[in-house]
């Protein structure tokens, strides 16, 4: 891990478009612009040392800019003094948690919210990572808060802690010295290791069981719910099945009044063959009885005829015979009218009968 810093950057240029503008030279732990600088963090030296080497660039059309390397200080203590904190550097937090809570891209997004995050440095192997904010305001923020929370687990947060480097003589003087015992040291890192692990399984076991209750409660609310539409769909079922009852009763009773009604027709087309029967029967009989008439007439008729005709010629007879005996005429019309009346009756009772 190897930082760089890139001077000559114009007012228009973000951290963004300089991030991208590295990438192409290897991978990129941090970067972020102060002060018209931009302070770029590689994850392997040997790329921060070709971007060095190929400086400057232009990494925008704003300017060129050139990159060194990140200057640091290193202080030195007398040969009797003891490792002290450095309590200068308020800015930094140290986080303990799983390898999945201490993934870069999880510790920025979770920390954005209480502040600029201008650096993050995890170091999985020792189940911890460094976390630098711009201002210590931001710092102190997080640390009010009590409990932290991530991926659903908890996080250990501490203020960051470094020990100084010590010098034994003039010769030695840039040797670190360890002036704690490795045992008490192994002792301190495993117990607080299982405490950290201790917490993480409470911390899960709460969020199991507060799972668990949620998942009941989400369990009743939708047996419920279930029941409820149970019930409603029984109820409509039910009603349904009332409805196509009434209806089907409806359907039945209508086919009965039908088939009365069918029945009424067809013994009214029963009796209307038999008035019809009858009407043709006695046309027939009318007309027979018309023709009996009608022959009747016809030989009343004929024989009124003849008779006219005799009267007629009898008439004729008693003319002649008046015309030559004038002395008698009333012997011959008295036989006349008694010949006349004859037919007369004779007429009368064809009629009568």
């Amino acid at each position: 891990m190897s930082t760089v810093v890139i001077d000559g950057l114009d007012n228009r240029t973000t951290s963004d478009t300089v991030k991208n503008f590295c990438q192409n030279f290897g991978k990129i732990l941090n970067c972020y612009i102060k002060c018209n600088q931009c302070i770029v963090t590689f994850a392997e030296k040997h790329n921060a040392e070709e971007f060095i080497r190929t400086s400057p660039h232009r990494i925008d059309s704003n300017g060129v800019v050139n990159a060194t390397w990140k200057v640091t200080l290193n202080r030195t203590f007398p040969s009797n003094q003891r490792p002290t904190i450095n309590s200068t550097d308020n800015t930094r937090l140290t986080i303990r948690g799983t390898f999945e809570q201490l993934e870069e891209p999880n510790l920025v997004r979770y920390f954005s919210q209480y502040g600029h995050v201008r650096m993050c440095l995890p170091n999985p192997s020792q189940g911890s990572a460094t976390v630098t904010f711009d201002d210590r305001i931001s710092c102190e923020r997080v640390l009010k808060e009590s409990r932290h929370f991530l991926n659903g687990r908890s996080l250990i947060i501490e203020p960051y802690t470094a020990t100084t480097t010590t010098t034994v003589d003039d010769n030695e003087s840039n040797k670190r010295m360890k002036y704690s015992d490795p045992n008490e040291s192994t002792l301190s890192i495993l117990t607080s290791r299982f405490e950290h692990e201790k917490e993480q399984l409470l911390n899960e076991q709460i969020r199991l069981q507060s799972q668990f209750q949620e998942r009941i409660q989400l369990f009743e609310f939708e047996k419920q719910q279930l029941n409820e539409y149970l019930l409603k769909q029984q109820h409509d079922f039910h009603h349904q099945v009332k409805h196509y009852q009434y209806l089907l009763q409806q359907s039945l009773d209508e086919i009965t009044n039908k088939d009365k009604q069918i029945e009424q027709l067809k013994q009214e087309n029963k009796d209307i063959d038999d008035l019809l029967r009858q009407s043709v029967h006695d046309n027939e009989q009318q007309q027979i009885h018309l023709k009996k008439r009608e022959e009747v007439h016809n030989q009343t008729k004929r024989k009124y005829e003849e008779l006219y005709k005799a009267y007629m010629k009898l008439k004729d007879n008693s003319t002649i015979q008046g015309d030559k005996d004038p002395i008698g005429p009333k012997t011959p019309i008295a036989n006349t009218n008694l010949i006349i009346n004859k037919p007369k009756s004779t007429i009368d009772d064809v009629r009568k009968k």
